[in-house]
């Protein structure tokens, strides 16, 4: 070794690592945590959409920059610049990591939270930083390697752990949905970590750390990959459905049935087969693979999606049974449960409309929508000229920017609306937002008849009242003519008596005369 003009002679012990029993094992575990990183680097910028998935990008891009400068064959000043740098873009990537996972968590963090949070990741950050950076620089000049010593490891880890206990301690405040991502991002950051402490530390020694590390790389970064594409932890726009498995599974199945018809052909027909036969190969291959592509569907739809599939069950079977719903009241509130409990959208808010405007008569889940909506609210205004969904995004309407709007749309009449907001990091698929329409349409169709009903039942009682008044009127004509006769025949009878009586007294008048 030589440091200036001085030279020193250390002495190296050397290792076959060819016969090192698992280390082939860690150079293909080692391969595939970069082709992996890599596929999370194009995802994250291709498709993704928020600061989670900025996030996911920087950590991933940063961390490999970082061990491609440390891989550099380069020695001297050189060398030393390459080493400092991979070290600046590692930790530039550990920043990329907490920014992803404050992202996710962020609707539990309250402000005071999130800035202790940010204090003792910025605190971490820097320590680990004066190691990794200040140890060569100091090593180069003085001589002094106490930094390099394995002991001092947990400080490069430590800006790790910092994003790893702010999953552990947001996981106990997140509802039930969030829990679900959070703790497939909570187990694959936690191995990830364990994996960087041992890489830092060499705590198991060489090769079983390189070993070790390695597969804990790539089991971290499978869940992390799991978590993103199904539970979508970040917001990146990648639709995994139904109808792309469905589309995958039959061309698989067609792919097989050319290839066995195109087998059977050269191998059993041959050219003298008869026109028949030629015939009924076909068919029998195509009813047997028919067979088979629907077990793969069904395998496929109680495997691989089977939340979904019984979310999207339930809420048809409530669009069905809707229209037997007999209160308005009841049916608001049926139709803001199972569609909170069955789409997971964080809110749910179901509007009518009014001679003012259109009022909100439920809603679940915070922040709260106002209350009162003008008619000639951008997001109506919409509603009534399309009648298909709205993504609320740049409407400018009260109802915010985040999420869609349904039509309660009937015989071109706008009843209301249902409003539905974005799962967190997450956009509706095509599929599922159809689902949500034809909800809204037939809620709209309960709604229509349900007031129909009413105004009916209120027309009615409006009849029988009238009926009942026509009633009164007569029976009080009845009495007031009874009235008038007995009156007449009281005055007839008077006058009877006042005639008796005059002639009584004219009578008795002449025989005293007499």
């Amino acid at each position: 070794m030589r440091r200036g003009p001085a030279s020193a002679t250390v002495s190296v012990e050397t290792a076959n690592l060819s016969a090192i029993s698992g280390f082939r094992l860690s150079e293909w575990t080692s391969l595939g945590f970069f082709v992996l990183l890599s596929g999370f680097a194009l995802l994250a910028l291709w498709r993704g959409r928020d600061r989670a998935a900025a996030g996911l990008a920087l950590w991933a891009i940063a961390f490999l920059t970082g061990i491609a400068c440390q891989a550099v064959p380069v020695d001297g000043v050189p060398g030393l610049s390459f080493l400092l740098g991979g070290w600046l873009f590692l930790l530039l990537g550990r920043l990329g990591f907490y920014l992803m996972i404050e992202s996710t968590v962020g609707a539990v963090l309250t402000p005071r939270s999130r800035a202790i949070w940010r204090w003792t990741f910025a605190l971490s950050l820097g320590v680990g930083a004066a190691r990794v950076l200040a140890g060569p620089v100091i090593f180069v000049v003085t001589g002094w390697a106490e930094l390099y010593r394995p002991a001092y490891g947990l400080a490069v880890t430590a800006s790790f752990l910092v994003p790893v206990a702010l999953l552990v301690a947001s996981y106990r405040l997140a509802d039930s949905i969030l829990r679900l991502r959070l703790r497939w991002m909570l187990w694959s950051g936690s191995i990830f970590v364990v994996g960087i402490y041992l890489n830092d530390t060499s705590l198991l020694g060489f090769p079983t750390t390189t070993i070790a590390s390695s597969v804990m790389f790539v089991l971290s970064l499978t869940g992390f990959m799991y978590a993103v594409l199904l539970h979508r932890v970040v917001n990146v726009s990648i639709v995994i459905n139904r109808a792309l498995v469905y589309a995958a599974t039959t061309g698989l199945v067609l792919g097989l049935f050319a290839l066995l018809e195109s087998l059977i052909e050269h191998t059993a027909l041959g050219h003298g087969a008869s026109l028949l036969l030629e015939l009924a190969v076909p068919l029998a291959l195509g009813a047997g693979l028919n067979t088979v592509h629907r077990r793969i569907e069904a395998w496929v739809e109680r495997f691989l999606f089977r939340h979904q599939y019984r979310a999207e069950a339930a809420l048809r079977g409530f669009a069905h049974e809707c229209a037997y719903i007999t209160e308005a009241p009841a049916l608001f509130d049926l139709t803001v449960d199972q569609i909170t409990r069955h789409s997971g959208a964080p809110r749910v808010a179901l509007y009518e409309s009014t001679a003012q405007g259109y009022a909100c008569v439920r809603q679940r889940g915070a922040p709260a929508l106002p209350w009162e909506i003008v008619a000639n609210d951008p997001a109506f205004i919409q509603l009534r000229a399309r009648n298909a969904e709205l993504d609320l995004n740049d409407t400018q309407s009260a109802l915010g920017a985040d999420g869609y709007a349904f039509p309660l749309m009937v015989r071109g009449s706008l009843l209301g609306a249902l409003v539905v907001d974005q799962r967190p990091g997450e956009h509706y698929a095509a599929d599922e937002r159809e689902l949500l329409f034809d909800v809204a349409h037939e809620v709209g169709m309960a709604l229509f008849a349900l007031r129909a009903w009413e105004n009916e039942a209120r027309a009615q009682k409006s009849a029988l009242q009238v009926q009942e008044i026509k009633a009164q009127v007569l029976a009080a004509e009845a009495r007031a003519q009874a009235s008038e006769a007995q009156a007449r025949a009281r005055e007839l009878e008077a006058h009877a008596r006042e005639s008796a009586l005059l002639t009584a007294l004219s009578a008795l008048s002449a025989a005293t005369s007499k």
